[in-house]
């Protein structure tokens, strides 16, 4: 007999759950010290470990990941304290260890492992494709961030699993995809009541996947261009509307608040907007400048440069730092200007150009601003037509993860570093991890770059 969890208040519990197992040993089950209690849980149930996963994924992809890659990306200004320090490019092998353990624990890939096993023996298609999706999105974009990781040995009696390589992980992350996509075309079974992105909906879980597809496929095209073509192929089948988002969940109760939101609450004076991404929606006229930001005491709009300590620039808007923000992972936005990048890398800009304005007007409409305030691209080809297509992808993949990506294969935008450094190009291993496994190298002999990001000319 099949067990369904009510979720009407899907957070309260789930992150406070979430909060003790990120921090512990995911078999908690096991632990000695609830052997010897008679009422002891002996399993956890699909939904509740599904719920689980949603919440660490969600608040790892909002949270620090996110502004590291903003702040380093310049969309977001790091002013004071850590992130004052992250500008600058001072860290240390600490600064991402919780985010890295997430990848494995707490709702990471042991415990999506586990809803597959369920979903597979029960014969719930559907669940078993959304959850494959899952791990897919968890290890290729940890990937993405760290390059080799723990992925084929993790799961299993090995204590000390070894490090896979970057280009393999992607390559089981393709697989598991194509998996997922007959998994949910299939369709058949019983469905997570607690989907919190689609609710069970096939058609956008398919859509989901075959962006993401598109996305894995870009993250290795500077390797090699063929994957240009298999991403455009992808990306025909992706997200088509912006209504199939693929986006975070909170509410306006405090315990289920975006993770944005809960670090400005604590951490006001962190974090600002960026120099070069004010500068730049000024310079457009663009619209989304007041969706993005608010004034400063002045009055006005204006960005942190790179490493400077100034707390006065203005603060995000209102709409980021809403408690119940839901904030966009995937978007019919991103397809668009994928699919635009594929069509000139193809020598087509004609679709080029057509994919670009299309990515316009789904900002507009997302965002509520004029038709055709945006512009309307006309006549662009060689490298004012790829400028213009990447400088659109920046700016509507705010504070997104994937602009890191972007910015990695191509250089654009072009952002001039703090002063004496150079922008990180991947995160060290988090120290939790180096000391319990002697596969995870020291700082020292870790590569500045990872294997999909060999320094090519874009």
């Amino acid at each position: 007999m099949k067990t369904i969890t009510k979720t009407n208040k899907f957070l309260f519990a789930v992150i406070f759950l979430s909060l003790i197992i990120f921090t512990s040993c995911s078999d908690f089950l096991n632990d000695p010290a609830v052997q010897t209690d008679p009422n002891r849980a002996i399993t956890v149930n699909a939904d509740l470990l599904f719920n689980s996963i949603q919440v660490n994924q969600f608040f790892r992809y909002e949270g620090h990941l996110a502004q590291t890659t903003a702040v380093w990306m310049q969309q977001m200004g790091g002013v004071d304290r850590q992130s004052l320090g992250l500008a600058q490019y001072i860290f240390t092998e600490n600064e991402w260890t919780g985010e890295m353990s997430g990848i494995f624990t707490g709702g990471g890939l042991i415990d999506i492992r586990r809803v597959i096993a369920e979903a597979d023996a029960k014969g719930w298609k559907t669940y078993a494709g959304i959850a494959r999706f899952w791990e897919a999105f968890v290890m290729g974009t940890g990937a993405s961030l760290w390059g080799d990781l723990p992925y084929s040995e993790a799961v299993s009696d090995v204590k000390t699993p070894k490090l896979d390589g970057q280009k393999s992980i992607y390559d089981a992350a393709q697989v598991l995809l194509d998996k997922a996509i007959a998994d949910l075309t299939t369709g058949t079974g019983y469905n997570p009541p607690n989907d919190w992105v689609y609710a069970a909906n096939k058609t956008k879980w398919i859509q989901a996947c075959y962006s993401l597809k598109a996305r894995f496929y870009m993250h290795w095209a500077e390797v090699d261009a063929a994957n240009y073509t298999k991403a455009l192929t992808a990306i025909q089948t992706g997200i088509s509307t912006n209504a199939n988002d693929f986006r975070t969940k909170h509410t306006t109760t405090e315990s289920e608040s975006n993770a944005i939101y809960q670090f400005w609450r604590s951490r006001d004076s962190y974090i600002r907007s960026g120099k070069y991404l004010v500068d730049l929606l000024k310079t457009r006229n663009d619209g989304r400048l007041a969706k993005y930001f608010a004034v400063d005491k002045n009055g006005l709009y204006t960005g942190a440069p790179a490493g400077v300590n100034l707390t006065d620039a203005s603060n995000l808007s209102t709409t980021f730092l809403a408690k119940d923000l839901s904030f966009d992972i995937m978007t019919f936005t991103e397809a668009n200007l994928i699919w635009a990048e594929c069509a000139y890398k193809a020598g087509d800009a004609v679709t080029a150009l057509a994919k670009l304005n299309a990515a316009r007007r789904a900002q507009e409409t997302k965002w509520g601003l004029a038709a055709n305030s945006l512009g309307i691209a006309a006549g662009l080809t060689g490298t004012a037509l790829i400028s213009a297509i990447m400088e659109e992808k920046y700016i509507s993949q705010f504070f997104n993860i994937e602009s890191y990506s972007d910015w990695k294969r191509t250089n654009l935008p072009a952002i001039t570093p703090f002063t004496g450094g150079a922008v990180p190009r991947r995160l060290l291993y988090g120290d939790g991890e180096r000391n319990a496994n002697p596969n995870i190298p020291s700082p020292s002999a870790q590569p500045a770059r990872n294997a999909n990001d060999p320094g090519n000319n874009y």
